[in-house]
């Protein structure tokens, strides 16, 4: 996908890929700094969310792995590597919280921290009254 047209909209893309908040995003880009923080909290998620931009922020996303896994040549696997080096050594010297950060880590690349998909059967009631 090639740059948006808007080029307020391309800059917020561009702030949300680098992981500034969209609020942020939404005033430095869109707003020029004109707006409340409460706007920028409600707009910035709105254009976030809006199908062209996600897609751009998304796309962004990839360019920044692609590029920082070439610079610090970390893939998946040498970054799971690393950090179980990281566990042990923390663990030698008895740093137990690095150690227990590390393994976290680990445990969210391998993907064991993945949200669980709960299924209900059965119709649901929502009752509504006016008080």
């Amino acid at each position: 996908m090639p740059a948006l047209k808007n080029l307020k909209h391309e800059a917020f893309a561009q702030n949300c890929a680098l992981n500034m908040p969209s609020s942020q995003s939404y005033r430095d880009c869109v707003s020029g700094g004109k707006c409340s923080e409460k706007t920028a909290e409600v707009e910035g998620s709105k254009l976030a969310k809006s199908p062209k931009i996600a897609l751009r922020i998304e796309e962004l996303r990839a360019k920044v792995a692609e590029k920082a896994d070439r610079k610090f040549d970390m893939s998946k696997d040498k970054w799971l590597e690393r950090l179980a080096r990281i566990a042990a050594s923390a663990e030698e010297v008895a740093d137990f919280s690095a150690a227990t950060g590390a393994l976290r880590e680990i445990g969210r690349g391998a993907g064991h921290y993945a949200p669980e998909k709960v299924e209900h059967s059965g119709a649901t009631e929502i009752v509504i009254r006016k008080l």
